[in-house]
């Protein structure tokens, strides 16, 4: 079974417009953030792992919107990786209310770079591969 990674949020005036209902950039920011809080208690700091020149760039994302979040919500976003041999990064989330219902599912897809020449790591150096091990619980 893979880990979760649980990440709280709660929908404030700043995540949502003027009827009270979470805008729609907000979930990415959300998204992102439950990503490098995971990395992080695998073991890689996202601030560190881009001074030492790597990159996880997003190379395409999916988001299913079921039911609006709104203004006050309390939010569980639960993210699991899918981490292969392959280059692909795939991470699933969903947001999750206090009663347990899905409002929104999505899928990110990231690879892993080398920020300098912007190309594609196949082979992992062994402390990124021991954290995404982590990561996929």
């Amino acid at each position: 079974m893979k880990k979760i990674w649980k990440t709280h949020k709660i929908v404030l005036p700043q995540h949502s417009d003027h009827a009270g209902v979470m805008w729609h950039g907000t979930y990415f920011n959300w998204l992102e953030e439950g990503r490098i809080n995971a990395l992080s208690k695998a073991g890689i700091n996202y601030d560190e792992l881009t001074k030492i020149g790597f990159e996880l760039p997003l190379i395409d994302t999916s988001i299913k919107y079921i039911s609006p979040l709104f203004l006050g919500d309390n939010i569980t976003i639960e993210t699991i990786f899918n981490i292969t041999k392959s280059p692909k990064i795939k991470i699933y989330s969903k947001f999750v209310n206090k009663s347990k219902k899905v409002l929104t599912m999505a899928e990110v897809n990231l690879v892993l770079i080398n920020k300098n020449s912007s190309t594609i790591i196949r082979k992992r150096p062994d402390f990124i591969s021991k954290a995404f091990l982590k990561l996929n619980g």
